[in-house]
Order: C-alpha cells, then structure tokens, then sequence
C-alpha cells in the first residue's frame, strides 16, 4: 500500500507515524528527544512535532540499505 492511499494527507504526528511503521509512539519520542542520528526526519509546526510520511519512507529505505 502506497503512502498516498493509507492516508488523505503526507503529514502525520507521532502517533500516525507510529502506526505507520508498526513501532510504539514512545520509542519514536524518545529517539528524537535523545536527537538519536537514525531518528525519523520531523518538522515543529506551531509547537507540534508533525512528520512528513514520504520523508520518512525514503528514510527507511537509506536505513534498510546500510544495515543489509
């Protein structure tokens, strides 16, 4: 399924982004609040962490290449 027909829009939260990536929302907050190198690429907009999902799926394909 393509990012573009899971979701109306590119832009999710940590809890969207986690359920995009199977993963638990926490662990996404606490790798971007320890600033962890590998951690998903994220924008504040007004004081909310947004995510971009087509960002972060080109993020994990340059992840999945270095650890294979």
């Amino acid at each position: 399924m393509t990012v573009e027909n899971k979701t109306q829009t590119h832009w999710t939260d940590t809890f969207g982004l986690a359920d995009h990536f199977n993963m638990k929302p926490g662990t996404i907050r606490k790798q971007r609040s320890r600033q962890i190198k590998n951690a998903f690429p994220f924008h504040k907009v007004g004081g909310c962490v947004r995510y971009n999902l087509i960002e972060c799926e080109k993020f994990m394909e340059l992840n999945k290449k270095e650890y294979t």
